[in-house]
């Protein structure tokens, strides 16, 4: 049986459409990771906070807002990477194909005693995703994890 050029060629064109998929292997993430300490106690917002200020006020009640942490990571998608943000605080983020500007990414906050927020996010790159997070009561206030995927 002879094989048929056409079938060969769309074997081919299908195998370069694979290859050249922003989806592919090649593709990475990059993930800023801020973790915040939200309270009442009137002191107002950490400087370095100041991007994610109306948000913040937008989301939450509370009228002080820290900086507790902050880093990076940078995986390939798909992947895994971890962030450390001090405090025994940890992200772990697991990368998965989605269109060119998401980004989709499942997300386990943690600290030393339990898991806090595991959840899958599916956000435009460069757009804030704002976790509220655990009550800390030893400090009469929450924390807030701030992702912002590039």
């Amino acid at each position: 049986m002879k094989p048929r050029p056409i079938l060969f060629l769309a074997a081919c064109a299908a195998a370069l459409v694979a290859i050249a998929s922003p989806q592919s292997h090649g593709q990475q993430v990059s993930v800023d990771a801020t973790l915040i300490f939200a309270s009442s106690d009137g002191s107002g917002i950490d400087p370095a906070l100041k991007a994610y200020e109306n948000n913040l006020k937008r989301l939450f009640k509370y009228t002080s807002y820290k900086l507790q942490g902050r880093s990076s990571a940078r995986t390939s998608v798909p992947g895994k990477s971890t962030i450390n943000l001090g405090s025994g605080h940890r992200v772990e983020l697991s990368a998965q194909p989605s269109d060119g500007r998401k980004v989709r990414i499942n997300v386990r906050w943690s600290n030393p005693q339990r898991l806090l927020i595991n959840t899958t996010i599916n956000q435009d790159k460069g757009k804030p995703i704002i976790l509220g997070g655990p009550s800390a009561p030893s400090r009469n206030g929450n924390l807030i994890l701030v992702l912002v995927p590039r």
